[in-house]
């Protein structure tokens, strides 16, 4: 008996110690130290493997850096040890839909929803996942549920309003995205928010507001993503905006010209400008269908390669 009550002393003592490193772990997370937060909650783990926050926190940091494997197995064990910690479950879904574990993904924001089912996280992850899969009518509902939840909700907003366009309601995807404007002046300058504007009012057929508006979101979107640098390409070749688009286009196709998007994107450009100097001779385009590649169509994860934003 005495030696199990100086055990379960020693024990306490370490998850003590352990929770006291998380806390900081995730300070320094906060912080953007992402390297200190790594450590600190690798040595959470070492004082006590039963300290849910410590796993969350090095599953995060794992995530961020790369390795995934390694970052889920701790993200499950938080979830076993936090007895389904909504917060961890909605980020596991968001872990496994990025790897395009649908079924997975789904099922952890089922696991949340089906004790609260107001939590506008979990509908938003719901959506993602019928996004991901082109299910849009699924897509849209879930997504209008969580914002009837939580009306302040900027991705998921980015999200609906990318799905009403692919529905064929570019009407409806600007008002979201005025929704947005309405509760941040800043979301106006918001490089996303721009690019799905833009896609909006070309489809509108007002190529002046478009043309401006693509511009600037080609402008403030990094140049390595790539998938909406040449989301933005199609949509000023569409609305004839040939040199803008043959700007954005150099600016990625340097470093990714093995990707066959961007070839396929310079042939056409290409033969925009021949039949620019002879109109008489026929302009062939690739058919539509070279140009429905999944990476040409708006991303529903929230976040890509690193964590997602909250």
């Amino acid at each position: 008996m005495g030696c199990r009550i100086l055990r379960n002393r020693t024990e306490n003592k370490q998850l003590v110690h352990a929770r006291q490193l998380s806390l900081r772990g995730a300070d320094a997370l906060q912080r953007s130290r992402a390297q200190d937060a790594e450590l600190l909650f690798s040595e959470a783990i070492k004082q006590s493997p039963m300290d849910e926050r410590a796993h969350w926190g090095y599953a995060t940091t794992l995530w961020n850096r790369g390795d995934h494997t390694k970052a889920i197995d701790h993200m499950r064990e938080a979830i076993r040890l936090s007895g389904d910690n909504p917060q961890y479950l909605v980020q596991f879904g968001e872990m496994l839909l990025t790897q395009g574990n649908y079924a997975e993904a789904e099922s952890a924001a089922n696991a949340v929803l089906s004790n609260n089912h107001k939590n506008p996280a979990a509908w938003a992850l719901r959506g993602s996942v019928h996004q991901a899969q082109r299910e849009w009518d699924k897509a849209r509902n879930c997504y209008q549920r969580a914002l009837l939840i939580q009306s302040d909700y900027p991705d998921v907003q980015l999200q609906l309003a990318e799905v009403y366009r692919t529905l064929g309601k570019p009407q409806r995807s600007l008002a979201v995205l005025d929704r947005m404007v309405d509760l941040h002046n800043t979301a106006s300058h918001d490089p996303e928010a721009l690019l799905y504007r833009g896609l909006a009012l070309a489809d509108l057929g007002r190529t002046q507001e478009a043309a401006s508006t693509l511009a600037k979101a080609s402008e403030r979107l990094p140049v390595d993503d790539v998938q909406k640098q040449l989301q933005i390409v199609h949509a000023q070749h569409r609305i004839g905006e040939l040199v803008a688009a043959r700007i954005t286009l150099g600016k990625v196709r340097s470093s990714n010209a093995e990707i066959p998007e961007v070839a396929r994107l310079q042939s056409m450009l290409d033969m925009s400008f021949a039949h620019l100097s002879d109109p008489v001779k026929p302009l062939t385009e690739p058919t539509p269908e070279e140009f429905s590649s999944p990476s040409l169509m708006a991303s529903p994860l929230p976040g890509s390669e690193g964590w997602v934003r909250r």
